[in-house]
């Protein structure tokens, strides 16, 4: 990009920046929040914002930006984010199926931020946002679900094109072996933001089609669980996965998120026995990396480099004593 324009785009995001600020500053006495530039954010916090989903891969490789940011609220929950893929998102991230709430949350943000900011709209075209393909409704609806039956089953591919006709977004890596490879069996469910859709209309949409994504995914296990040869490969992919985590010398996030995900099948579908779902959420949470940045002393690349050897031995250790019986 030429240098013209890196400092247009700067001047652009430093003037976002300013105007946000303001913004909070003024709101302050009505909703105790902050604005946190990443240039002032310490690696474990920009790591673990990231993983947690706050914001993107983008965000975090933008670290050094001083005029991206995030608006943090009580306890340090992040409200927003500043100059972003867009100049300023408003989220609430819940666990499970709370879609309401969520909305309910950044609909109280939004006429909020709205008596300080003048958001761009147009009658046509909806929310005018910095990227042009997501003009639209303003609004991105995402829901996490895991999928192990679908996938086992070979039947992602259908739910992937019902999805897109009715204007919705799986992703899925799909693959045409029996198995996914990729992130484990997780797949986000989310509404396409150029459709110009109201509020209500995504919200429903994203309901109904997750209710229905649940029935077909538990028809899907209870098919796979009748299926001896099914069972077999899942026993064997189970297996490998827990020899795996308790023996590998290095584990990267993503494979270890990977293998766990295996195990939460198994545990799942009735298949093991000897792990719940709640001791799984745990480790998940544990194997951050953030949680080993904290308290590493060095540059960041060291850091980083070494984060792979100490969750590899926290999951030795913590999958050390348990013993897991296949049904």
């Amino acid at each position: 990009m030429p240098e013209q324009d890196k400092l247009r785009f700067r001047k652009q995001r430093q003037a976002v920046y300013e105007k946000v600020a303001c913004a909070v500053s003024g709101l302050f006495d009505e909703k105790r929040m902050k604005l946190v530039s990443l240039s002032s954010l310490s690696d474990p916090e920009i790591i673990e914002f990231y993983e947690k989903g706050v914001f993107s891969e983008y965000h975090k490789q933008m670290r050094q930006s001083k005029y991206r940011g995030v608006i943090t609220g009580a306890a340090g929950v992040v409200l927003a984010m500043v100059n972003e893929h867009h100049h300023i998102v408003l989220q609430d991230l819940r666990p499970g199926f709370q879609l309401v709430r969520a909305w309910e949350e950044v609909d109280k943000l939004d006429d909020l931020f709205g008596t300080q900011l003048k958001y761009a709209w147009n009658r046509k075209f909806g929310y005018l946002m910095a990227d042009s393909e997501c003009c639209g409704a303003g609004l991105e609806v995402s829901i996490n679900v895991h999928l192990p039956g679908l996938i086992i089953m070979g039947e992602m591919q259908e739910v992937v094109s019902a999805f897109g006709a009715v204007g919705l977004k799986l992703d899925a890596d799909i693959s045409e072996d029996v198995f996914i490879e990729g992130f484990g069996q997780q797949m986000r469910v989310s509404n396409n933001m150029a459709v110009p859709d109201n509020e209500e209309v995504v919200l429903r949409k994203i309901e109904r089609a997750v209710s229905g994504l649940v029935m077909q995914e538990t028809q899907a296990r209870l098919r796979a669980l009748g299926d001896a040869k099914i069972k077999r490969i899942l026993y064997n992919k189970i297996s490998c996965s827990l020899a795996v985590l308790k023996n590998s010398v290095i584990m990267e996030r993503a494979q270890s998120y990977e293998e766990l995900s295996w195990v939460r099948t198994g545990v799942a579908m009735g298949l093991v026995k000897g792990f719940t779902l709640a001791q799984l959420d745990k480790l998940h949470r544990d194997i951050w990396s953030s949680n080993f940045l904290l308290y590493f002393r060095g540059s960041f690349d060291e850091a980083v480099g070494h984060v792979g050897v100490t969750r590899a031995a926290l999951l030795r250790e913590r999958l050390k004593g348990i013993k897991v019986t296949f049904m």
